[in-house]
């Protein structure tokens, strides 16, 4: 066998290979939005902002961070924080006059 017919083969395998994974690549995908799923892969829970609007108004020197759900946190509004959606994360924003002006989820 020569060179030529060598490349010929070679060529022939290489097309058929990309033929056949054409066809198996047109199977049904189901997107998964990643941001519903917590470290685990698990479905995330919703953090629970709803029973801590009582602090909007209050002072941000007194909000009891212990008694604050996992994971938290709190920032002055305008500060830099990361921009990832976490909905079981409970956000604490507290306003240019030291109070709490926000409390929700992400």
């Amino acid at each position: 066998m020569g060179e030529e017919s060598m490349i010929r083969i070679f060529a022939m395998i290489s097309l058929a290979g990309l033929v056949l994974g054409a066809c198996a690549a047109n199977q049904d995908v189901t997107e998964v939005d990643m941001s519903e799923l917590d470290e685990d892969g698990a479905e995330a829970r919703e953090c629970a902002a709803d029973q801590y609007q009582m602090l909007v108004g209050q002072p941000g020197t007194e909000v009891h961070t212990p008694s604050l759900p996992q994971p938290h946190r709190i920032y002055g509004e305008g500060d830099m924080v990361t921009m990832d959606y976490r909905p079981e994360r409970l956000n604490v924003v507290i306003g240019g006059n030291g109070e709490v002006m926000e409390v929700k989820c992400g």
